[in-house]
């Protein structure tokens, strides 16, 4: 009996695109290339608002824009914190498993987020600030700006807390 055919070749490599998809719809791992998810998340298009997040470093004397203290890109590390920390604004959405999550987990998870970025700031830029706010501004799709920074949500130093923002 030979193994090496065409038959078993085929076989193969039905095991090697199939396998790591049943893990992937096992576990509920949405991460590429383990996917079922579509590249984007929702079709973009000339009528679709785009926004851009800026972090700022408050104190006593006034504020910093944090966007050269990220430690990584500014896309890199947005897209971090909405994919891994602050999740989808979306009620359903499948690139998380945070459907039903209620708000203490939610807290812990941007308060963990904060905690090490004070942490990367003060080992790697000697920076401290009394609080961190996120703002929002509207842009077009070649990032210049629509509208102004508007704030979007704060972390206090102190109290080790953060805090959305509403209207």
């Amino acid at each position: 009996m030979r193994i090496f055919t065409r038959k078993n070749y085929i076989a193969l490599i039905c095991v090697i695109f199939l396998i790591p998809n049943l893990f992937a719809i096992v576990l509920g791992i949405e991460s590429f290339p383990f996917t079922q998810a579509p590249m984007f998340g929702h079709y973009i298009n000339d009528n679709t608002n785009l926004y851009v997040l800026k972090f700022e470093g408050h104190t006593k004397e006034g504020k910093v824009d944090l966007v050269d203290y990220y430690g990584k890109s500014e896309l890199r590390f947005i897209r971090h914190f909405f994919s891994k920390v602050y999740g989808s604004s979306e009620y359903f959405t499948p690139f998380s498993g945070r459907v039903f999550e209620d708000k203490e987990r939610f807290d812990e998870r941007l308060t963990l987020f904060f905690e090490n970025f004070e942490n990367f700031l003060w080992e790697e830029h000697q920076l401290r600030f009394d609080k961190i706010e996120i703002t929002i501004a509207q842009v077009d799709k070649d990032r210049n700006l629509l509208s102004d920074f508007e704030p979007f949500g704060v972390y206090d130093s102190s109290s080790k807390e953060y805090q959305v923002i509403q209207d």
